[in-house]
């Protein structure tokens, strides 16, 4: 009775200790898995997070600005300002677009800095002829805000202002400003706004009138620069 006894804890024993050094319900990270992560990690931007949001000044539909010059119409973050020359106005800037952040400001890419910046509005009207037409456009659906998030922390970046219809869509730099207004929605909110299925890595180019004529952006107001 002993033997037979002593006999089966040995074999209990063994069998448990086959069993402790088979894997059991364990994930494995794989090669595969590892070189596809740091595949899509080097195709995309990288966008810091935005401070504001951490404060809680950035909210879907904000529109807690001042009102744009001579109107009733608030400003809201993420609306698009766009601007063209005609005969006897500004030579400074040709069909220009830029956003509007959550400070109100507007970022934009443009010719006389080289590169990006951001601008008061006092400032970016400075920028343009006395008496020329700035023109608003809104994001639909309450887009915007991280298009304009993303603009924000991004134009930095933009050390040149080049329009090179042979780049590719996602270089940040060098830069222009209709371009740099597309990947704002496009990184920011997800969006080609051009609507032809343009992604960062085609060639070609996006002029201001393809911004301001995408379907997900509607015509608010405009006012005269001063």
């Amino acid at each position: 009775m002993k033997k037979l006894l002593l006999r089966s804890i040995l074999i209990l024993s063994f069998v448990f200790m086959i069993v402790g050094f088979m894997p059991v319900g364990q994930s494995e990270a794989s090669a595969n898995s590892i070189d596809l992560q740091e595949s899509l990690n080097s195709n995309q931007v990288t966008v810091t997070t935005d401070t504001y949001s951490d404060q809680g000044l950035i909210q879907p539909f904000a529109e807690i600005g001042p009102t744009y010059p001579g109107t009733n119409v608030q400003m809201r973050i993420g609306d698009v300002l766009y601007s063209t020359k005609t005969l006897g106005t500004t030579s400074q800037i040709v069909g220009h677009t830029g956003i509007v952040n959550s400070d109100f400001k507007v970022v934009h890419v443009t010719l006389p800095v080289n590169g990006g910046t951001i601008d008061n509005m006092t400032g970016y009207m400075n920028r343009h002829g006395a008496g020329e037409t700035i023109k608003v456009y809104r994001p639909t659906n309450g887009m915007g805000v991280s298009a304009a998030k993303w603009a924000t922390w991004n134009f930095q970046y933009v050390k040149q202002y080049s329009i090179d219809p042979f780049s590719l869509l996602g270089t940040l730099s060098p830069n222009y400003c209709s371009k740099f207004v597309w990947q704002a929605f496009y990184y920011g909110e997800g969006i080609d706004l051009t609507n032809v299925n343009n992604t960062p890595d085609l060639r070609g180019f996006v002029t201001p009138s393809m911004v301001i004529n995408s379907p997900f952006l509607i015509y608010m107001t405009s006012f005269k620069a001063i």
